[in-house]
């Protein structure tokens, strides 16, 4: 869950949303105090104005009481002082304010300039407190040195304009952050349609780092694998034409050659049969080949016509083999058939073409004199055959590449051999087709000669 793409976009978002927020309370916050500090003198200013022009106005016989009146009607604490040192004092915090003010800051005002303040708060931790500020005052026929102070800084911001700049700060804030987020979530997307396009150019070297544990790793270990499956995919291609250009090169170059050998006069009548033997033989080979390389295409495109029906198994085999009989007589060879009566459902027309190559490898890479054994079984819901001979084997290194298509080993390269490298390939797609296995038997003596099994279901696979 942790490592899913989805949760890392939701958390990439949640996290710009709040880091924005963050930034643009805070950005506001301070310019909220900066405007209303900003306010704070000319506010004093007026206070201090209105506080005049009202004692000119109402003339009150007690200052005292004046200043009450005035400190709680302005929400302030006032300090008045006169030229003969007369202090009146009025609101919470005018102690603190007497306790601040120094003789140079009277003396100032008394000059004539405005003083601030700074007050400070008793209590630990507390908010802060707004300054003072001081003006010189004339108060009916005295000049009084006049403190004010706020009990608060003043709120009356422009709420259009603090939203205006939360706003503003949350889009900037949260754009920058979009893009370097997207930058990074888009950057394994761009190296993945770049791998793409190079792979549809034909490099299929291209490798993606597949560090990341979200759908995006996972993504890019498929690219890799899919990649990997193209370059082996492209040399199997490679090998294949390769090889079909060998087959096919061969027989035509026999025929060529003892074609323009017929054209002598001097070939005798002899010569000339053995010579158009031979360029039938070469003739058969390649119909061969050509009929085997449609069977494979038919059988690859998964629309080869697959016709089960219920018959013995064990009847098929012994009639391969006695087809099969001038074969194996010829070379003195001797068949042992241990078969069990099964019953199994499957194409038999195709199942013949697996029993005929088969047979016919063992007959014609098993000596004179040899022996060939084939067993039937059941096991397990499964036709078990077992074919053995006393050949010359399979080799360890050919062992892994017996199934290649066009794959044969050096000893069977001899052209009077006959084979194409295609039949036990065509064996193995045809027993996959009916959703069974075919493998050389691990148990075998590998020095005795070839030994295959082959497994088949007793019922077809669903199609």
């Amino acid at each position: 869950m942790i490592r899913s793409l989805y949760f890392r976009i939701t958390a990439t978002f949640l996290i710009i949303v709040l880091i924005s927020i963050g930034v643009a309370f805070l950005f506001t916050n301070q310019m909220f105090k900066r405007d209303a500090r900003g306010q704070l003198p000319n506010q004093m200013d007026k206070s201090i104005d209105r506080i005049e022009q009202l004692y000119a106005v109402s003339k009150p016989s007690s200052m005292q009481e004046f200043l009450n009146e005035m400190s709680a009607l302005q929400g302030q604490s006032i300090i008045a002082i006169n030229s003969v040192n007369r202090l009146v004092a009025v609101g919470d915090r005018s102690e603190l304010m007497v306790e601040r003010l120094t003789y140079d800051q009277l003396a100032r005002v008394f000059g004539g300039s405005t003083v601030r303040l700074e007050v400070f708060n008793r209590e630990e931790g507390g908010p802060p407190l707004p300054p003072a500020y001081g003006r010189l005052v004339q108060f009916g026929n005295e000049k009084w040195a006049l403190f004010v102070q706020m009990d608060r800084f003043p709120q009356n911001s422009n709420f259009i304009w603090t939203a205006v700049t939360l706003l503003v700060t949350l889009l900037l804030v949260g754009s920058v952050l979009i893009l370097v987020a997207a930058r990074y979530l888009v950057r394994p997307l761009k190296m993945m349609t770049n791998a793409a396009t190079r792979m549809s150019e034909g490099d299929f070297s291209v490798r993606l780092p597949a560090r990341r544990g979200d759908e995006l790793g996972e993504l890019a270990e498929g690219m890799n694998k899919m990649a990997l499956s193209l370059s082996q995919l492209e040399m199997m291609r490679q090998d294949f034409v390769s090889n079909v250009s060998h087959e096919i090169q061969s027989p035509l170059t026999s025929i060529g050659g003892f074609a323009e050998a017929l054209r002598s006069e001097e070939v005798t009548e002899a010569e000339r049969e053995r010579y158009i033997n031979i360029i039938k033989q070469e003739s058969m080979r390649l119909s061969r080949l050509s009929e085997n390389l449609l069977n494979l295409a038919s059988l690859d495109s998964q629309q080869h016509p697959f016709h089960p029906q219920t018959y013995r198994l064990d009847r098929q085999l012994r009639d391969v083999v006695l087809a099969c009989e001038p074969h194996w007589l010829a070379k003195r060879q001797t068949l042992e058939l241990y078969m069990e009566e099964t019953v199994i459902v499957a194409d038999q027309d195709q199942l013949n073409q697996v029993w005929m190559n088969l047979f016919s490898n063992s007959m014609k890479f098993t000596p004179e004199g040899g022996k060939i054994f084939c067993s039937l079984t059941e096991q397990d819901g499964f036709a078990v055959v077992r074919l053995t001979d006393t050949g010359i084997g399979i080799s360890e290194e050919d062992r892994e590449r017996v199934f290649e298509r066009f794959y044969k080993g050096d000893v069977s390269r001899d052209r009077s051999q006959g084979g194409s490298g295609l039949g036990l390939s065509i064996a193995q797609t045809i027993v996959s087709i009916h959703g069974g296995s075919i493998v050389l038997d691990p148990d075998a003596d590998q020095l005795a000669g070839a030994s295959f099994v082959i497994r088949l279901p007793l019922a077809p696979p669903a199609r």
